[in-house]
């Protein structure tokens, strides 16, 4: 009997990562990131997500907009939606894992996917938002 997943975005989590490393094993980790993204195009709908690329995004602050930011990916699936943030590098910096905690704070998704090519094994990073107490409260 199968597992019942912990968290509603899961399922496409799981898929976008298996299209990732699909990706890696047959590019190997040398390639530039661009080459990623456009293997990840042929990739991701194989394994039943949708996607759409350079994506702006809001950046909000009391309910306004105060900036825009492009991420590499959207990704969905009849279910949820997560954001994909791509490297190439050797390791995650750590302005990378900056970026993709603000995607998720102060975004308005609440799954954030890094993965960096440049690493075997290929390692993602999950950046989930939580209800803070405050919204919890205000309910």
């Amino acid at each position: 009997m199968a597992k019942p997943s912990k968290h509603q975005f899961e399922p496409l989590s799981y898929k976008v990562i298996a299209a990732c490393i699909d990706v890696q094993r047959q590019l190997g980790t040398h390639c530039m990131e661009v080459d990623y993204q456009r293997a990840l195009e042929i990739a991701l709908p194989k394994y039943g997500g949708q996607f759409e690329r350079e994506v702006e995004i809001s950046i909000t602050y009391d309910g306004v907009t105060i900036a825009k930011r492009r991420v590499d990916f959207v990704c969905w699936d009849e279910h949820d939606r997560l954001l994909l943030e791509t490297k190439a590098a050797q390791a995650i910096r750590p302005e990378d894992a900056e970026q993709s905690l603000l995607y998720v704070t102060k975004g308005n998704d609440k799954l954030v996917l890094l993965v960096n090519f440049g690493e075997k094994p290929l390692r993602p990073r999950r950046f989930v938002k939580t209800p803070t107490a405050n919204a919890k409260l205000a309910k």
